[in-house]
């Protein structure tokens, strides 16, 4: 009885009493404060240190905005806050991402000559004057050496200039290795936070899908990626905010990532799904002109030529054909030799080529590349009714100064040679003679002796000047 009766009294005992002054306390408000992570928040730093600040010491903790500033001053925090936060990039500068390129893989001739560009020599001068090989070392060099990692801009220039130069030089296996540390180029890592658009160029990213594919050996991975690129062109132009310009700009690129899905679909063997593919992206009516159709139609015949259907090539051809109002130079007119290689017919083929190369300088087909092109398939098809002479003068002829001839290629008078040209005189060096080795390194050196042939404008690229040892089947 005396326990249960002490329980109430005790419990009142222990019981804490709270004073005036901390009641008095409970009601005044909270004081704002700050605390460690409100301290790192990139906003409000932004408002009392730079952008060049912040890149430079982003490990140490930024001033927070004191709440006792001026009202003119807050108001002004807004204004700097819009600046895109620094992100480091710094493992794309990471020396073991590049592999290195060995002068083993080019003639003698090259690396002795004296066109050959000096180590100090600019990255735009390099590709202006297309030394590709050593713009892409140049590139790796800058990207490892003097580049800041937050210079998100200068990083995937270079980039882009390594990629693309590696796959001039045709050394595609090596930027397919390289192009993997990218890994999603869709990311949210590389969208900027503020305006979520993609830091990476448009370029870069449509060199990336293919050669991603490449180098992870998944062709179906390149064809989604081409396919996840054409959801965002299409989302941008369905934007109610683009100007007439860019939604120009983002249907050009939807129509280059058309066909650039069926030339994905050649890669990886699947020919009549790139012709299933191009099929769809005729449109011949009034959304677009009979020209785009006219090209369509050439790009089909072409694809049903490789894969061998010759009627169906036949067909596309005259429909190409009838676009052009009866011009008997028109760029589709290459087609109706090319369908005579097709059957077999070199006889026939023979005299399409003289047709169109003795055709009068206002042609279509007067410009150096063309004539380029076609002089050489007359020598293929001259080699197979066996002119063998005749081809092999025809095909030296390109490499030679063509002083008659109507600026063939340069201002200099030079016809640049291209891999088919030079892959194709070799091996009729190798049928005239059992000592074609020397013919061959005796060509090296002629190509190799003539000047670099710059591009057209600023920032315009040349053509290549070096050429590998497999150019010339060494």
């Amino acid at each position: 009885m005396s326990t249960q009766a002490s329980t109430p009294d005790a419990s009142r005992s222990h019981r804490r009493i709270v004073s005036s002054e901390e009641r008095r306390r409970a009601a005044l408000p909270r004081r704002l404060t700050k605390g460690p992570l409100e301290g790192d928040d990139p906003l409000a730093a932004s408002s009392s240190l730079s952008t060049s600040e912040i890149a430079s010491n982003h490990t140490q903790t930024p001033t927070p905005v004191s709440p006792s500033k001026p009202p003119q001053e807050m108001d002004e925090a807004p204004a700097t806050s819009h600046e895109h936060p620094a992100r480091d990039f710094g493992y794309l500068l990471r020396p073991e991402n590049y592999h290195p390129l060995t002068q083993l893989e080019i003639p003698p001739a090259f690396r002795r000559s004296p066109h050959q560009p000096s180590h100090d020599t600019p990255l735009p001068e390099l590709l202006s004057a297309g030394h590709f090989r050593t713009a892409a070392v140049a590139s790796a060099v800058l990207l490892t050496t003097t580049v800041p990692p937050t210079d998100h801009v200068q990083i995937f220039s270079l980039l882009y200039i390594r990629l693309a130069t590696l796959t001039l030089i045709n050394a595609t296996l090596l930027a397919a290795q390289e192009v993997k540390i990218l890994e999603d180029l869709n990311s949210a890592f590389y969208h900027d936070p503020l305006t979520n658009d993609n830091l990476v160029p448009w370029p870069l990213r449509v060199l990336a899908v293919r050669l991603q594919g490449i180098g992870f050996g998944d062709w179906r991975r390149g064809v989604m990626g081409y396919y996840e690129l054409a959801r965002e062109a299409r989302l941008e132009l369905r934007k109610a905010t683009a100007t007439g310009e860019e939604r120009e700009t983002w249907t050009t690129r939807l129509k280059d990532l058309g066909i650039r899905v069926a030339n994905a679909l050649v890669e990886m063997g699947d020919l009549e799904g790139a012709a299933r593919h191009l099929k769809t992206l005729r449109r011949p009516d009034a959304t677009t002109g009979m020209q785009e159709d006219d090209i369509m139609s050439t790009r089909l015949a072409l694809l049903y030529l490789r894969i061998g259907d010759i009627t169906a090539a036949k067909e596309y051809a005259e429909c190409s054909s009838s676009q052009t109002d009866g011009m008997q130079t028109s760029p589709t007119s290459i087609l109706r030799p090319l369908l005579s290689m097709a059957d077999g017919d070199y006889n026939a083929a023979v005299d399409g080529w003289r047709h169109l190369l003795e055709d009068d300088s206002s042609s279509p087909l007067s410009d150096g590349p063309h004539i380029a092109m076609m002089t050489q398939n007359l020598a293929v098809c001259l080699l197979y009714t066996g002119h063998l002479d005749e081809a092999r003068n025809i095909l030296e002829s390109l490499t030679q100064p063509q002083q008659e001839q109507v600026q063939s290629a340069s201002e200099d008078g030079y016809s640049y040679p291209f891999q088919a040209l030079t892959f194709n005189l070799c091996t009729i060096y190798e049928l005239c003679t059992d000592k074609s080795r020397a013919l061959k390194l005796e060509l090296a050196e002629r190509i190799a002796a003539r000047a670099p042939r710059r591009g057209g404008g600023e920032g315009a690229g040349g053509l290549k000047w070096e050429m590998g040892n497999g150019d010339f089947k060494l």
